[in-house]
């Protein structure tokens, strides 16, 4: 069980025929019985998440991008779209370059359906590029998803987060890792933030009108101790807030966390991404504030 988090602020039907549209309804039902079997256990994935189970967003971003078997990367975009959660926009964009073109098309329509403006260069891009009609369709459909959101959703804050190094030697890629991605998982859901930038946009920032803000810092404590005939975790992690592009500091704020588990390895493991996550958890509700008070 964790501790309160300490923290402190600086800042085929009848009557269909001839043979293109026997051909076009075969092409149609062929792709239908691909993909049903895979939309199935992606709703099963939704409703794990929705019930609070383990189901992370963070693991099923790296999956639509990294896993071999194209099946998982369609669950995931799939699952992805459904959940709601911004800071899968980045992963869902890398999955337009995807080989397989159905996971290009579901990915195409999780952007859609997750309604982030910073998708929409991307999507457009898809469409000039792409072959395959269903890829072209989803993502036309996305577009048309984005612009009748309008301006409900467009982004007002650009966030960039820097590579969290120069911690303690305890604390390696893996932690710095949990807290980026927490950070981005959390930032990423307020409506008026994005987390992606297309490269012309990084380079004319100033034409953009978005406010920038650069996000880094690093984990100052990350260790074990015994404790009632288990282990108790404990960490602390230092971040800052500057300006974007030009890295001006603006303030500094800090969390820690004690989670206390089993001495077995595995559940010290554990423990120490529990710990993680709500010190990187408690910074990003800090800085939620914060960006909310600069309109996002």
């Amino acid at each position: 069980m964790s501790n309160p988090v300490r923290r402190s602020w600086g800042f085929g039907p009848a009557g269909v025929h001839g043979v293109h549209a026997s051909q076009g309804l075969h092409r149609a039902w062929r792709r239908l019985q691909l993909v049903a079997p895979v939309l199935l256990f992606g709703w099963v994935l939704i409703a794990r998440a929705q019930a609070g189970t383990a189901v992370k967003v963070e693991d099923l971003c790296r999956a639509v991008v990294e896993d071999p078997n194209y099946k998982v990367r369609v669950q995931a975009a799939l699952v992805l779209g459904k959940l709601g959660d911004l800071s899968a926009v980045p992963s869902l964009i890398k999955a337009l370059a995807d080989q397989n073109s159905t996971v290009r098309g579901i990915a195409a329509s999780a952007l859609g359906e997750l309604g982030d403006a910073s998708a929409g260069n991307p999507l457009r891009d898809l469409v000039k590029r792409e072959s395959e009609g269903f890829v072209r369709s989803q993502a036309i459909k996305a577009l048309a998803a984005l612009s009748a959101r309008g301006a409900g959703k467009r982004a007002k804050i650009f966030l960039s987060f820097g590579p969290f190094t120069g911690g303690v030697k305890s604390a390696g890629p893996d932690a710095t890792k949990i807290i980026q991605d927490t950070l981005a998982r959390e930032l990423g859901k307020l409506p008026a933030v994005t987390l992606t930038l297309a490269a012309a946009d990084q380079h004319n920032f100033a034409r953009t009108g978005l406010q920038g803000f650069y996000i880094d810092g690093n984990i100052t404590r990350l260790d074990e101790a015994a404790a009632s005939g288990g282990s108790e975790t404990s960490c602390d992690v230092k971040v800052m807030v500057a300006r974007w592009p030009t890295k001006s500091i603006i303030s500094w704020t800090n969390a820690g966390a004690s989670v206390q588990s089993g001495s077995r390895p595995s559940d010290k493991v554990g423990a120490r991404r529990d710990c993680l996550e709500a010190s990187a958890g408690q910074l990003a509700e800090d800085l939620g504030r914060f960006f909310k008070a600069q309109g996002g």
